[in-house]
């Protein structure tokens, strides 16, 4: 039952990312642990702030360029959950409540916001680590519920 969920939800995401390379993707599905490279990657190509063909380092310097966090040399590093939603709440261009506006998107408010919107379930950890699958199906479940990613214009 596991599998075919995962099944199901790579279909959509593959839907949802068609911007993005089907390999990389795929090497982010399959990964143990998603990195913020790996992370910054589906925020840069969905914003189209990098090609699909981009490395994970240039999507985390693109991302970092851009003011919406500071990933610039880590991009090999393992997520934190709590970075993880900093850069959706960034790709979908959350407003958030008082204290993540206050903080500038903080992470720690970014978590708590995606947390509180029921996108991440309340007995996670900020600072876990997760797969490439179950960032992905975070992803969906923002994108479904907050619906496309804010596209820009700029490269």
């Amino acid at each position: 039952m596991k599998k075919f969920i995962i099944l199901i939800a790579s279909l959509f995401i593959g839907f949802t990312l068609y911007a993005q390379s089907a390999d990389a993707v795929t090497d982010i599905l399959e990964s143990p642990e998603i990195t913020l490279g790996q992370a910054c990657y589906l925020s840069a190509v969905s914003q189209g702030f990098v090609s699909e063909n981009a490395s994970y380092e240039e999507a985390a310097d693109a991302i970092t360029n851009q003011g919406q966090g500071k990933y610039q040399n880590l991009a090999s590093e393992p997520a934190k959950l709590s970075e993880l939603a900093s850069i959706y709440a960034n790709l979908f261009n959350l407003k958030g409540g008082l204290l993540y506006r206050l903080t500038k998107g903080s992470p720690r408010y970014a978590f708590k916001l995606l947390k509180t919107e029921g996108i991440i379930p309340q007995n996670y950890d900020p600072s876990r680590k997760i797969s490439g699958a179950e960032a992905l199906n975070i992803f969906t479940k923002c994108n479904i519920m907050f619906g496309e990613p804010q596209f820009t214009d700029e490269l």
